[in-house]
């Protein structure tokens, strides 16, 4: 079955409302974190992508980052949404945010939908069928760990990583060719799979932040796995780690005592 068709018109439908965003945001806190932020533009193309994918596949089931509740994916047809992965980086127009959606059946992931709307770059990917980067194929390189552009996540929500994430930075950066931490962990594992970056890591991420470009940088032919080197899950809360074999061994020799 084409799952991407109906995926990538609902994406992109919602693409309009991120177009339409204005001034006045009304960004609010989430819970008791200052920098974790939400806008009425998250809810609104939530809302929206719900909408539309209930429409194409009924009687689906959805877990969303404004959605609360328990982290769960059941039996059938999940999708995994993230409307604006990277909001702080929408609330300051720096135009590097992406809509996300990732689908699962009976509780393996299948395909993976990341929409950069402010490049119009849209990358997506269903098993068996390879990933491509607005409809042509990608692959992600395969650099070792010298000549490897390292990505990373800071963990905005859990400061108490800092102190590690930054050690494991000043430890590669001795090593890797460059490093840079851009705001969106959809985005950055989707430029490991198309080869515009090598290595990403982050200490912790949440299924709507990894589900739909875990199948778009496996697809590519990289390789993502948790911090504690084993396969990706589903619903559960996990550091990530993705590249090719040979620059992701030499990151973990590098940084395993840290």
């Amino acid at each position: 079955m084409d799952y991407l068709e109906p995926m990538t018109a609902a994406v992109r439908a919602a693409a309009n409302i991120y177009r339409s965003a204005k001034n006045d945001l009304h960004i609010e806190v989430k819970g008791e974190d200052k920098n974790n932020l939400v806008t009425a533009y998250d809810k609104q193309i939530q809302d929206f992508l719900y909408k539309k994918l209930s429409a194409a596949f009924p009687g689906c089931a959805f877990l969303g980052e404004e959605g609360g509740g328990k982290i769960e994916v059941p039996m059938g047809l999940c999708f995994i949404i993230d409307p604006i992965d990277g909001t702080t980086n929408f609330i300051r127009n720096f135009e590097h945010s992406a809509i996300s959606v990732g689908l699962a059946v009976d509780r393996k992931m299948v395909a993976g939908v990341v929409y950069d709307v402010d490049k119009d770059n849209l990358y997506a990917a269903q098993r068996g069928c390879g990933a491509t980067l607005n409809g042509r194929a990608i692959h992600a390189n395969r650099s070792d760990l010298d000549h490897s552009l390292l990505l990373f996540g800071s963990c905005p929500y859990e400061r108490e990583l800092a102190h590690r994430t930054f050690q494991m930075v000043e430890k590669a950066y001795t090593r890797v060719l460059e490093i840079r931490r851009t705001g969106s962990a959809a985005l950055d594992i989707c430029y490991v799979a198309s080869g515009k970056a090598d290595l990403y890591f982050e200490l912790i991420l949440r299924p709507w932040d990894y589900a739909a470009a875990v199948v778009i940088v496996e697809e590519a032919g990289g390789v993502i796995c948790t911090t504690e080197n084993q396969p990706m899950p589903i619903d559960q809360i996990v550091g990530v780690r993705c590249g090719n074999g040979k620059n992701l061994a030499e990151f973990d020799a590098l940084v395993q005592n840290l």
